[in-house]
């Protein structure tokens, strides 16, 4: 292989049949090719690496080519040869990021007028279109909608949102997709055995996995492996390059998690990160294992003959596994583990955002294999982590009553409803943290929390310590709608982390609105009603807080 051309370049696809995946873009192109209803403006939109400028390339081929059967280039005539060689005067690409100006644009327009030197289109691709500016935009707008006939414009995109809604009307829109790793798998074993070398399935499919749905992603990951390591190419000597994990590693983990392992859970994580594994990696990894799982789960045997890159020993993993969790409980993990990848990328502790997502499955009542294969769950109360049983242990809220008392003859009760009530206490035992301590470290428990989750900064703007006893730290905020975000159980546990990182002590959360009182008995008050207000004036009578127990 010459080293000045790299795999994605040398190996991309010269006809429509050559083009992996996309299969409803490529329908609607060659159709319309084969008809004669070219359109004048199209928009390929989709994540990096998905085919986009490949597909405008080879349709600029196919429109162009002079000895076109039906749909597909020739790849022999005059125009053929120059577009695959990069050097066709009637297709002009324009790349957004650096030509993003207004006077760009103009440059561009005072061409289009011009016929094409050889080809019966002259056609402009503009790569990452949305980085054109307003002004770009708007002295495009008025060509794009009413271009010369000879002129077809072809935008690509991989941020659709910077487009103009007055941009995106204009054009055909075509959504490109990331590959499947089947795809992927298939195209890297095209490449490895023309380019004669000895590579293993597994390695294949762990670049296909890294690669994250990105054909050029994985072309060039592979090229990278082929300039470290000399042939045969194994598995082993991918993960190491890479960072990658094996499925095997995934497998113990979600053995962990189904026993309810909590503590040999995260240090499983710790010890992967020390290994040198990229966590961000392992956990898409992670996910598509658990894509598969959740087939499985649904229906063992037809899941099973679903999965056919799996050896047999990996299948009986997946069996055991299937056994043990139900689909709602792979779809939880589904969801906390998509959380953790993208955390994963930027926390300043890798495997903080795995680690905070295993904490939340296995809290809440993790599943356990019983005898015949039968899915149970084990009461939090059972399991071994009290500290996250006290943090997540669900308690139905008490409704405090408040009445109003009226003078004799006769004494009647009006009662109000009032929901926000503080949650009592799990263990009676005196924190030996101080207010004045936490106030002294406020700054670097809300740092914290807003890393665990940033969504969290703006119900946390007004958040202050108000009280800390019984192994209770009293948190005031200034907004209700902030008291229901932070009062959320995910969110709950999430502070619950940040104070035990900060302090080294496990506390429990209290939210309560700044203006309600609160006494040590735990009554609180509410906002006065006119209507009551109106009713004591004219009776004489008094609020009387009582607690429904």
């Amino acid at each position: 292989m010459s080293t000045s051309t790299t795999l994605y370049r040398k190996y991309r696809p010269q006809t429509f049949a050559d083009v992996v995946g996309q299969k409803h873009i490529v329908t609607t192109l060659t159709n319309a090719l084969a008809l004669g209803r070219v359109g004048q403006a199209y928009l390929f939109t989709g994540p990096r690496g998905t085919g986009k400028t490949t597909l405008a390339r080879l349709f600029a081929k196919a429109v162009n080519c002079s000895q076109r059967k039906g749909s597909e280039p020739c790849n022999t005539c005059e125009h053929c040869l120059l577009m695959t060689d990069g050097r066709s005067l009637d297709v002009i690409e324009i790349d957004a990021a650096s030509n993003n100006g207004v006077d760009n644009i103009r440059e561009l327009k005072e061409t289009v007028a011009l016929p094409p030197t050889l080809g019966s289109h002259k056609i402009y691709i503009i790569d990452e279109v949305h980085m054109l500016s307003t002004g770009a935009f708007n002295a495009l707008l008025k060509t794009l909608e009413e271009p010369p006939l000879h002129v077809i414009f072809i935008l690509a995109t991989t941020a659709l949102h910077k487009v103009p809604d007055t941009i995106v009307s204009r054009c055909q829109r075509f959504d490109l997709s990331r590959f499947p790793v089947k795809s992927i798998i298939g195209k890297l074993e095209k490449i490895a055995k023309a380019e004669k070398l000895k590579i293993d399935a597994g390695a294949l499919e762990m670049i296909a996995l890294t690669a994250e749905g990105g054909m050029r992603d994985a072309e060039s990951l592979l090229m990278q492996i082929i300039s470290l390591e000399a042939s045969p190419i194994t598995e082993e000597k991918v993960i190491e390059v890479l960072g990658t994990t094996k499925k095997d590693n995934i497998v113990t983990l979600l053995r962990l998690i189904g026993e309810s392992e909590l503590y040999p859970s995260l240090n499983f994580v710790t010890k992967l990160s020390l290994d040198g594994t990229d966590l961000s990696i392992f956990c898409g990894v992670f996910l598509h294992y658990l894509r598969d799982l959740l087939l499985v789960s649904a229906n063992i045997e037809r899941g099973l003959e679903d999965i056919d890159s799996f050896t047999e020993e990996q299948k009986n993993d997946m069996r055991t596994l299937a056994h043990m969790f139900s689909p709602d409980d792979v779809v939880r993990m589904l969801e906390y583990i998509q959380i953790a990848q993208i955390g994963s990328k930027v926390s300043v502790i890798p495997e903080l955002p795995l680690q905070i997502a295993l904490v939340k499955i296995i809290s809440q009542n993790a599943p356990v294999t019983h005898a015949q294969g039968e899915k149970k769950s084990v009461p939090t109360s059972q399991k071994e982590t009290p500290s996250v049983q006290e943090s997540t242990k669900k308690e139905a809220p008490k409704e405090a009553t408040l009445s109003v008392s009226l003078p004799k003859p006769k004494e009647e009760q009006i009662s109000l409803h009032h929901t926000e009530v503080p949650n009592k206490t799990i263990e009676e035992t005196e924190s030996n943290i101080s207010l004045s301590t936490i106030v002294s470290e406020w700054n670097a428990i809300l740092n914290t929390a807003k890393k665990l989750n940033a969504s969290l900064s703006l119900a946390l703007s007004t958040a202050h310590p108000v009280q800390s006893t019984n192994n209770i730290i009293t948190i005031a905020v200034k907004y209700p709608f902030h008291k229901e975000r932070l009062d959320e159980k995910a969110n709950q546990l999430t502070l619950a982390t940040a104070f035990d990182t900060i302090l080294k002590s496990k506390m429990k959360i209290k939210i309560i609105v700044e203006g309600v009182s609160f006494t040590e008995n735990k009554t609180e008050t509410v906002e006065k009603n006119p209507l009551i207000d109106q009713a004591m004036e004219m009776l004489g009578g008094k609020f009387v807080s009582t607690e429904n127990g």
